[in-house]
């Protein structure tokens, strides 16, 4: 898929418990954990701190860039006072890439909300996105008399919680967060600190996204992220997966894993194990790299082309290395390298106007590996068409390939996401202009052939939904397939998608956010 999609956010959280010489070191194990959760956000990166000994007792820091950009590590001198003066003994982190709203620093996350009462002083970090944003935006406009500034869910949801907490008294938070998840449609994985020093890291009812947990060897050390190969790289032990409808409080030196919501049903999002998550995390007990391997070898069984020692099968870097070494495997081919990332390039903005030009810049055909033979690509999804187009040009014309040959280890997307995934319109996606309606079956030949020839390629084979199922090792009903099935798991999931399909008939392509 190369850059087509995007992941939203990850998010973090840091708790060192008692007096020893790494109290208040909660911000370099934040670093470390942002650092492995690059790849899920590479817009902003903040960190939010907790210091009952400074005036300001929660402070947060936050920039737009990559992580090492943010915390200034190539200034020894920079460096050291940013990690100076957000010392502290519990953190929350987060990294972003905006789904909604503008990319400026403001939206950068962790939010803060000041307040003279410590209970009521806040800050947290979302990895998600609520499907009845709409609805709720409403709500507090007309019923509530709120301005709304950054026309955000991060912000609907920062006014969500300041609500529950209304009152004379600090609330219990796990009644704070019962109350919130009846109002809410969708994903939410939230990272949330007060100033008294409580800390709350929830996972919603349906599982969307990964959030695990786990303590260093001696338990003094508490952590949470989105990916297990973070808290791995961190030095924790026995890491476990929080349970949907599930929260971590910790509060008074106690850290308590807490039911908050009834989890109805698992939507666990199956482009985690296909393209989001690091290759080396484990999310609710499966692998990324065993499902990714047994994508390759499901894929494998849908090949048509008479094989032979003209063909080499290239898997795109760097999610479908995996997918592609087990493919080829199966049809006992080379799996060569034939195209090489540019992993020094990062984010620019001069960087060509065209994707021809981006395709350019980001990887380097090999001639001496690609000219004259028949290529089988292996990529993770397509989901534009737009980059994959100007990948298999850029194959042909500077690698030499003879013929390219897609081979998609996803099946294909026919519908938008509406809980946290860059792609929310029917209109912007590549198979609902050769299908017409909403299906729900496997893509026919027929096609296949079409895109395939209006990419430039030689032929095309996705994935099928039960290789899919197969391959993550989950049941169906407790994946969320919907961007490939049109299931929807959320009643306001289900509106959208309706509403989606009848604006792409009418010709309006703007982002798809009321349910009414």
């Amino acid at each position: 898929m190369l850059d087509d999609v995007k992941e939203e956010c990850g998010i973090c959280a840091v708790y060192i418990k008692g007096s020893t010489h790494t109290a208040n070191k909660a911000l370099f194990y934040l670093y470390k954990l942002l650092l492995n959760l690059q790849n899920r956000g590479q817009l902003s990166a903040g960190i939010t701190t907790f210091n009952p000994d400074r005036s300001q007792i929660l402070d947060t820091y936050k920039q737009l860039g990559h992580v090492n950009e943010v915390f200034k590590t190539n200034s020894r001198e920079k460096s050291f006072r940013i990690f100076k003066r957000y010392a502290g003994n519990k953190g929350i982190g987060h990294v972003r890439y905006a789904t909604s709203g503008t990319e400026g620093r403001d939206l950068a996350q962790p939010f803060e909300r000041h307040h003279g009462r410590k209970w009521k002083w806040f800050s947290f970090g979302l990895n998600g996105n609520l499907a009845n944003y709409a609805e709720l935006k409403k709500d507090l406009l007309e019923k509530a008399d709120y301005h709304i500034v950054y026309d955000t869910d991060t912000e609907i949801l920062m006014h969500y919680i300041s609500r529950e907490l209304k009152g004379s008294k600090s609330p219990d938070l796990l009644k704070v967060f019962t109350n919130l998840a009846k109002k809410f449609d969708g994903c939410y994985n939230i990272a949330y600190m007060n100033a008294f020093g409580e800390m709350v890291i929830s996972r919603d009812p349906y599982g969307f996204r990964p959030l695990v947990y786990g303590f260093s060897k001696d338990k003094k050390i508490f952590m949470a992220a989105s990916e297990s190969v973070a808290l791995i790289n961190c030095g924790m032990t026995n890491i476990t997966s929080l349970e949907p409808g599930h929260m971590i409080h910790i509060s008074n030196g106690n850290v308590k894993i807490r039911k908050y919501a009834e989890s109805k049903r698992k939507a666990h999002c199956m482009f985690e194990w296909v393209y989001f998550s690091n290759v080396s995390s484990v999310l609710d007990n499966k692998s990324v790299y065993t499902s990714r391997t047994n994508l390759g070898k499901e894929l494998a069984k849908l090949e048509t082309e008479k094989i032979n020692d003209d063909y080499i099968v290239v898997p795109v870097p760097d999610t479908a290395k995996a997918a592609g070494d087990a493919y080829a495997f199966e049809l006992k081919l080379p799996s060569k390298e034939g195209i090489i990332r540019n992993r020094y390039v990062g984010r620019t903005f001069i960087e060509g106007s065209s994707r021809y030009d981006k395709v350019q810049n980001k990887y380097t055909a090999l001639r001496n590996v690609l000219k004259g033979k028949k290529v089988l690509v292996v990529d993770d999804s397509v989901v534009r068409g737009n980059t994959t187009k100007q990948l298999v040009k850029y194959l042909k014309e500077v690698g030499g390939a003879k013929e390219i040959h897609l081979r998609i280890t996803c099946p294909p997307i026919r519908g938008p996401c509406f809980y946290g995934i860059d792609m929310s319109t029917v209109s912007e996606l590549l198979v609902p202009k050769y299908e017409k309606k909403p299906v729900s079956s496997n893509i026919t030949k027929e096609t296949c052939a079409k895109i395939a020839k209006d990419v430039g390629a030689d032929s095309l084979i996705y994935q099928t939904v039960e290789g899919l199922v197969k391959s993550i090792g989950f049941p169906k009903d407790k994946l969320c397939t919907a961007c490939v099935t049109g299931e929807y798991p959320t009643p306001c999931g289900k509106k959208l998608f309706k509403k989606a399909w009848k604006n792409h008939r009418k010709g309006i392509k703007e982002r798809t956010y009321s349910c009414r």
